[in-house]
């Protein structure tokens, strides 16, 4: 890193972007949360029939509280910024993004199906039927595409296809 700033290329490379073009949360939707909310009372009957109404109340707020707290983490978000793609805790420098294709439910089970290639990297999540797919130009990365869920294909792809081409510009020193 310089003292005028990060270098652009290699030395660039796990420096994230200033402007942000897109964020989506994969949240669980509604009917997730209903089931873990009966599931916590189901724990709170069970622990307050026996040890009395107030351990009951705290179970079920804790176990609401823990199941809560797990599916807020486990919620990845997807950021599109003017220098990286990062779904979760990956990330994909946009230089090195290549076709972009949104899939409809259809064409994202195929992608899915038994015909997938192990070493592509995946973040979906099943209640989010769509998805992204985006191929990898870079020799050097394992995996040959990324297929990542969004309830937004049909504006994320352009999207990202707009700031990989504002990435592959060459910047000004």
């Amino acid at each position: 890193m310089s003292a005028t700033g990060p270098e652009v290329g290699a030395a660039a490379e796990g420096v994230d972007g200033t402007t942000v073009a897109y964020r989506e949360r994969l949240h669980a939707p509604w009917p997730v949360w209903l089931i873990t909310s009966a599931l916590s009372a189901v724990l709170g009957l069970a622990y307050g029939y026996p040890l009395g109404r107030t351990a009951g109340i705290v179970t079920f707020v804790l176990a609401q509280a823990v199941a809560a707290g797990l599916l807020l983490a486990a919620a990845p978000v997807l950021v599109v910024d003017d220098r990286v793609l990062r779904a979760g805790r990956a990330r994909l420098p946009l230089r090195h993004a290549g076709r972009i294709a949104p899939l409809d439910p259809q064409q994202s089970r195929e992608v899915r199906g038994p015909r997938a290639d192990p070493a592509a990297y995946l973040c979906t999540r099943g209640w989010i039927s769509s998805t992204v797919l985006v191929e990898v130009d870079d020799a050097d990365d394992p995996h040959p595409y990324w297929l990542l869920s969004t309830r937004h294909g049909e504006r994320l792809a352009p999207i990202l296809a707009a700031a990989r081409d504002a990435a592959r510009e060459p910047r000004d020193p």
